[in-house]
């Protein structure tokens, strides 16, 4: 049998068009790889960018709620507030008590400040607010004893016990969830006239109670000089007042933060970030009160409207003006202090977590706040590149809770 002969158009591929094929394979591949790259990593700078203003917007609002209910069933400075009865010259009095504002602005101290926020010309500050934030419900106190230590039994079965779940759980942890030991205790009497305590301990069971510190000494109507103070059974009101400071700062050396820290770029290391805390009458934070408010933050910072009566057209204070109403209300001088101001003007920058920029971009204007859309975290120098993004939020707020306080 004659084997038939294979044809031209049967036989395969050359060893060269093969090769040639497997090249030209290789380059589209490397192209489609290298478009998918730049796209994924263009997505997630995106990404991160869209974080930081997620965060800042959500860490804002927070911040404004907050300066919005500063002074509430409070006092706006217990320094010149007449409604107060109190010895001035008590020597037990704790120290950030002794100076209870609704508002109190400072800088950042300058430990605190990041490399990238002094080398970008950036001057932080923070804000402590006093107000009560723990609870907004009032509370009876059907006694108030006279005799060290001073015990102030409440009314069990009231509407602020019932919202706390006081009576399905009469335990002092319930009470010490709201009266927790070293805030601050506001009693207010059968005239209307308040004065402040320092929580010690809480008591539970069928006679709940709070008892107070030594210092402040109460006024009782009886023995003050003052004639004012408290008087009779059943006819007091008693809230929380909790201190709350926003700051920025780092979080490097805390253990339950240590995982924002691994593997990061080296500029990470002078990240900051914004954080709210509550302190005790002593000026302390409270132990388990620290929450991370917003990431990378660069600059928190304030200006004040004021106004010396209600008819008085509002005037605007920055820089160094601020401290004359929200400073130390202790010493300030007269016609000046926190009970003035009608609202606060805030703002939070935070950047991006990625410096993608290796150029400045600045714009031109008068408005409050940092003004950069992009801030340096060079190590040394402000000027020169990486570049990460920045976002900054702003709003006015009023203090409606002292919008009545004319008082100097």
């Amino acid at each position: 049998m004659k084997l038939r002969k294979s044809s031209q158009r049967e036989r395969g591929f050359t060893l060269v068009e093969l090769m040639v094929a497997m090249l030209g394979g290789l380059f589209v591949s490397i192209a489609v790889f290298t478009l998918a790259k730049h796209a994924s990593g263009f997505s997630m700078r995106q990404s991160r960018i869209a974080d930081a203003t997620l965060q800042n917007v959500v860490g804002f609002e927070r911040l404004k709620a907050d300066i919005a209910r500063a002074g509430y069933m409070s006092t706006p400075n217990l320094v010149g507030d007449d409604t107060v009865c109190r010895d001035a010259a008590d020597p037990l009095y704790p120290a950030w008590l002794a100076r209870l504002a609704s508002v109190f602005i400072e800088p950042v101290p300058p430990g605190d400040v990041s490399t990238e926020a002094s080398l970008n010309g950036i001057s932080p500050q923070r804000i402590v607010l006093s107000g009560s934030y723990g609870s907004a419900d009032q509370f009876v106190a059907r006694n108030i004893t006279e005799s060290a230590p001073v015990m102030v039994y409440l009314a069990p079965n009231t509407l602020g016990m019932a919202n706390i779940g006081y009576p399905t759980n009469k335990t002092a942890a319930t009470l010490a969830r709201v009266f927790a030991a070293g805030r601050a205790l506001r009693i207010v009497d059968d005239r209307g006239n308040m004065q402040f305590g320092t929580i010690d301990s809480v008591q539970g069971g069928d006679n709940p109670a709070i008892q107070l510190r030594a210092g402040p000494a109460l006024q009782f109507r009886g023995s003050s000089p003052r004639s004012c103070g408290i008087h009779g059974h059943g006819k007091n009101i008693v809230n929380v007042v909790n201190i709350v400071r926003y700051d920025i700062r780092s979080l490097a050396g805390l253990t339950r933060f240590q995982h924002m820290f691994s593997d990061q770029p080296s500029y990470e290391a002078t990240r900051r970030e914004l954080v709210r805390e509550e302190l005790d009458v002593d000026g302390a934070p409270i132990d388990g009160t620290l929450e991370l408010i917003a990431e990378y933050a660069v600059d928190l910072g304030f200006s004040l409207l004021v106004a010396p009566g209600d008819t008085d057209p509002l005037a605007r204070l920055a820089g160094a003006d601020v401290s004359r109403y929200a400073g130390n209300p202790v010493g300030m001088l007269a016609g000046n202090g926190p009970q003035l101001i009608r609202a606060v003007h805030a703002w939070l920058s935070v950047r991006s977590q990625e410096a993608d920029r290796t150029a400045d971009l600045s714009i031109a204007t008068s408005a409050p706040g940092p003004n950069l859309l992009r801030i340096s975290v060079h190590p040394t120098d402000g000027t020169q590149g990486p570049f990460a993004r920045m976002r900054t939020l702003q709003s006015t707020i009023p203090l409606s809770n002292q919008a009545k306080a004319t008082w100097r």
